[in-house]
């Protein structure tokens, strides 16, 4: 059995790096599993790329522009430029020697100018058995990669809320119906991490009668562990008596990673607590240079983190972690954050739910409620017993996103399709 994962990338965000994950963990069990980026792939790690030249390089990065310049005048605002995605360009998969000799095609994140529509439809032409791990919802939507609570996607799309002049027959109308007329034709097992990303696939019109299985993302507990605070400290120069309140997204401009809705909770905090409470924020990701004069506490910005082993001191360090996402398909921080022993506070919504326990590993405030969001803060810095929450918090992830278990039923998925 042959399996071959292919993905935009290896790395760079969460979709790539379930994918790569995925990769490291059908490995540990014997698959014989190969990968399939469009750009710089590591071949002694079994992830192989279809770009070998700057000339292909550079055709990459025209196809994704030339979709950006296509929604461009469409969109709404710049803040949505990137989270609707046309797949009106792409490369032709069908034809790569890896394709050809996998027994099962699997996909995941594949837009920003990787594979089309077009392609999509001769994939599934190809009779190769394929499975596609959602990261988000742009399968099955007219476009967009987070429908929040637009309900469109349950009929045919239409009245797009990322489009500057929606309407009944918009762009997304259209795309809805590419996709309709080649998911009408041809079927795919789909994989959600979560239950909640199941029950929006159920619901949608163009899906809603696939078969769709709930396997979580693989997470290295053996990698995200907890690590002494005193050593931690001085790798990352921080204070060892202060209290840490962690944030972080890939790009805190994203305005639906919930940063205003952080910033504003901080504040109430700090009323709450005053100045002299020890209590320190700490903050990764891409950021504006003056963002720590955000906030009324002091800040360390610890810009963009490269290596696992940093984001596992960061975690471990930080009294709380906030996530204030408005929605996650899965939210590996929060699963690896527990990991370290660093309980949670994070909106009751989308998947969030499924990970934090409330007023157990963690805090589920009320959707989009600062105060609540500030409640939860308050309330793990004020716990009696800190040590026990941070045991619940690894405790819990250790019993319910175990690597083996996700490994595992990703091979009796491939082994079902392949004796069918």
């Amino acid at each position: 059995m042959k399996v071959l994962l292919v993905s935009k990338a290896s790395s760079g965000g969460g979709a790539a790096l379930a994918a790569y994950r995925l990769l490291l963990a059908l490995r540990k069990q014997g698959v014989d599993v190969k990968m399939l980026v469009q750009e710089d792939g590591i071949e002694k790690e079994g992830i192989f790329s279809t770009t070998h030249s700057a000339f292909k390089r550079g055709i990459n990065f025209l196809r994704f522009v030339l979709e950006r310049l296509v929604f461009l005048p469409l969109e709404k605002s710049p803040a949505v430029r990137f989270l609707f995605s046309l797949a009106n360009t792409g490369e032709d998969l069908t034809k790569n020697p890896h394709f050809l000799d996998a027994d099962i095609i699997h996909l995941h994140w594949i837009n920003a100018g990787f594979i089309s529509l077009r392609t999509l439809k001769k994939i599934l032409k190809s009779g190769k058995p394929v499975v596609w791990t959602f990261h988000d919802e742009w399968t099955y939507t007219g476009g967009c990669h987070l429908a929040l609570a637009c309900q469109a996607f349950t009929h045919e799309c239409g009245m797009c809320p990322y489009l500057k002049r929606p309407g009944a027959k918009d762009l997304s109308t259209r795309i809805w119906s590419k996709k309709e007329k080649i998911f009408r034709n041809f079927e795919f097992n789909v994989i959600t991490p979560s239950r909640w990303l199941q029950s929006r696939v159920r619901s949608s019109s163009l899906l809603g009668n696939f078969k769709v299985q709930v396997i979580p993302n693989v997470v290295d507990s053996n990698i995200f562990k907890p690590v002494d605070r005193g050593q931690a400290s001085g790798r990352l120069g921080l204070k060892s008596e202060t209290r840490y309140i962690l944030f972080g997204a890939a790009s805190m401009k994203s305005a639906f990673k919930g940063f205003d809705y952080f910033r504003e909770a901080v504040n109430l905090v700090h009323q709450e607590l005053g100045d002299d409470a020890g209590v320190e924020i700490l903050l990764f990701g891409k950021a504006d240079d003056d963002v720590a004069n955000a906030f009324p506490l002091k800040t360390r910005h610890a810009g963009r983190i490269n290596k696992v082993e940093d984001m596992v001191d960061l975690y471990s360090f930080a009294d709380v972690y906030v996530n204030p996402s408005l929605q996650e398909s899965f939210g590996y921080t929060i699963l690896e954050s527990m990991l370290c022993g660093t309980p949670v506070v994070g909106f009751k919504t989308g998947a969030i739910s499924e990970i934090i326990l409330h007023k157990e590993n963690g805090y589920l405030a009320a959707n989009k409620s600062v105060e609540d969001l500030a409640n939860g803060i308050l309330w793990i810095l004020r716990s009696a017993n800190p040590d026990l929450i941070s045991e619940k918090a690894r405790s819990t992830m250790l019993e319910r996103f175990n690597e083996e278990d996700t490994s595992t039923a990703h091979i009796s998925l491939y082994q079902s399709i392949i004796t069918e």
